[in-house]
């Protein structure tokens, strides 16, 4: 019962708290139009301060400790979206949070119970590294029109409770408070104060399930927003571009790039997250290849025949 009080609170603080904050943020966390943005108006950044503050609070009364291991990500992102630091930095602060959250794992209990050797424990470690690090990055990636990454996490982090874990409750909720605000026409965008946060909430949920279905089941999950992402990187290696370098080369920036509104790009694939988790539900992973091909037959339709070329959109 309490977690359910705790979550309403967190819904209605984190609503009640960019009411207030939007005016403020005008002021000084502008995020102004240039020519990789999606938006035409200097819109106010950093909103994604309220979910993390309000749900980890909420969290921690429910005794459930894990996302203020994410806050670090929250402040270095905070500072990032006032005044830009280098990715050096952030890729630094982004190892040791995943380092603390492996550690806090039940995936990590359960590899000190296989009795590995050093080795195989250093490989296995770099390997969940290098993934945790990834998806912080890419659901970041992702955060690049009005209400789109909020929509689609709410989904995500919804199966995750259904599949049972009940604790991340605050931070679903404190997330629809948020994106109330956010949704199009924003008034206030997350950025990476929030985008970093969720991503590591989101690799946090992965690698404690103790189900290793589940386990897989919420990367695939993911793979409509994570796919994309992927994808993207994988395309500019191949055309020798700087993937550290900011772009509009994902597929979703370049359906909104071809007039596909905000909203409706947001629909789309909040729509593609929502039947992955009904196959999930139903299926439970059976028939994964023939799924993630149909997933790839949607993605190749909308990339040749909605979306803007490659070469046409705006770099």
């Amino acid at each position: 019962m309490l977690i359910y009080i705790l979550s309403l609170i967190s819904f209605l603080i984190t609503y009640l708290f960019l009411k207030i904050l939007i005016p403020i943020f005008s002021k000084n966390f502008l995020d102004s139009p240039n020519e990789r943005s999606s938006h035409k108006i200097a819109i106010p950044t950093g909103g994604g301060i309220s979910f993390v503050l309000v749900s980890t609070i909420a969290c921690i009364l429910f005794n459930f400790w894990m996302p203020l291991t994410c806050i670090p990500l929250s402040i270095i992102g905070f500072i990032d979206d006032r005044k830009s630091i280098s990715s050096i930095k952030r890729y630094i602060v982004q190892i040791f949070t995943v380092i603390f959250l492996i550690m806090q794992s039940s995936l990590y209990k359960t590899l000190i119970r296989l009795d590995l050797n050093f080795s195989e424990e250093i490989v296995i470690f770099l390997f969940l590294i290098i993934v945790g690090t990834a998806i912080i990055n890419f659901i970041n990636f992702m955060d690049g029109l009005d209400g789109f990454l909020g929509l689609n996490l709410v989904i995500i982090f919804f199966a995750a409770i259904l599949l049972g874990q009940l604790a991340i409750m605050p931070i679903v909720f404190g997330l629809i408070g948020f994106l109330i605000w956010n949704w199009s026409p924003a008034k206030i965008f997350m950025g990476d104060v929030g985008s970093t946060f969720l991503g590591a909430i989101y690799f946090a949920i992965i690698i404690n399930f103790e189900s290793t279905n589940d386990f897989f089941s919420m990367l695939v999950i993911g793979s409509p927003l994570l796919g994309d992402a992927l994808i993207c990187i994988v395309r500019r290696f191949f055309n020798r571009e700087n993937i550290f370098v900011p772009h509009k080369s994902h597929l979703y920036q370049r359906l909104n790039q071809a007039g596909i509104s905000h909203q409706n790009v947001s629909l789309i694939y909040a729509s593609l997250t929502f039947i992955t988790c009904l196959y999930i539900f139903v299926f439970k992973l059976a028939y994964l290849p023939v799924y993630i091909f149909l997933l790839i037959l949607v993605y190749i339709y909308m990339d040749k025949f909605l979306a803007i070329p490659l070469k046409e959109r705006r770099k």
